[in-house]
């Protein structure tokens, strides 16, 4: 029995020092591969905290740029005033402030939008007119800065310049007092006629007219219907801006403001805007260097920018 036992353990033995023999060899890459797997594991958790975080910081600072854009409303002219905005665009977003065009087509509300705060800022108006607004409505606006001057202007569909007007040429005027004003004055310095040297933007009109040196006939009606019926005259004047929507030859006018004129177009506010800090970018980037060349490249002369 025991030399069975015997025989038994000492085949268990060579078979044990047999399988060592034969799988010497496969321990090693056993080891190996479980390293590879553990560090392979482990590098796919050190790396991950690494992507996490940059997708998070991406995801809160798009949330933070959304967060701080401001959108501002207005109304303003089609030419050029919007384009003027449209080309700030780009200079506007690097600021983060972006345009809402409420209106290009004008009409009375667009004081009441302004004085009654549905928009930010308007952009068609100057000083003289701002004043006349605050006048008939007896609010109190501020001009937030000039942006560009439309040099105001008289022309004619049936004459090539102011020397072939004829006798009693009759001419179209607006009748809102502040434009009055202005083609009254180029009148004026054209040497139709004499004004009372009193006459104000507030008060203007054909009966501040004290002489007319060359005899003329002028005709006060709605500036928005002077270009319709231009046919009726034999001269009128408009803002240029009107002049430019019509398609007419803006360098084609027999006279003009020169263009030193103090009517720049202006940013008008209320009293709840005039410290908004995002109007002052506003005017800042309308007042660049970059927004200048705009006016300059894009208006051959019927629009120049504003002397600050």
């Amino acid at each position: 029995m025991k030399k069975k036992l015997a025989v038994l353990l000492m085949g268990a033995v060579t078979v044990s020092a047999l399988l060592a023999g034969c799988g010497g060899t496969d321990e090693p890459a056993a080891s190996t591969e479980s390293t590879v797997e553990e560090d392979g594991a482990d590098a796919a958790t050190d790396s991950e905290p690494e992507t996490a975080p940059a997708a998070e910081e991406g995801t809160e600072d798009a949330a933070d740029a959304a967060s701080d854009k401001v959108v501002l409303k207005c109304v303003c002219d089609l030419t050029p005033h919007s384009e003027i905005l449209n080309a700030a665009a780009d200079q506007l977003a690097g600021q983060g402030i972006e345009l809402d065009i409420v209106s290009t087509t004008w009409d009375a509300t667009w004081n009441d939008m302004l004085v009654d705060g549905d928009i930010d800022f308007a952009y068609f108006m100057h000083v003289p007119a701002m004043e006349s607004i605050e006048e008939e409505m007896g609010v109190t606006l501020y001009s937030m800065g000039g942006v560009h001057v439309e040099p105001y202007a008289c022309f004619s569909d049936k004459y090539a310049s102011k020397d072939e007007l004829p006798e009693n040429a009759v001419i179209a005027i607006p009748n809102d007092s502040s434009n009055e004003y202005r083609a009254l004055k180029v009148l004026e310095k054209e040497g139709f006629l004499k004004l009372n040297p009193d006459m104000t933007a507030i008060d203007a009109s054909v009966d501040q007219v004290e002489e007319y040196l060359i005899p003329i006939e002028i005709v006060e009606m709605d500036q928005a219907n002077i270009i319709p019926s231009a046919a009726d005259f034999d001269a009128y004047f408009v803002n240029v801006n009107r002049a430019l929507e019509a398609n007419i030859d803006t360098t084609a006018y027999l006279m003009r403001e020169g263009e030193d004129s103090e009517y720049a177009n202006i940013i008008t506010v209320t009293e709840a805007n005039k410290d908004n800090e995002a109007i002052k970018k506003l005017v800042s980037v309308l007042q660049s260097d970059e927004t200048k060349k705009f006016i300059e490249d894009n208006f051959n002369g019927a629009v120049i920018p504003a002397k600050q």
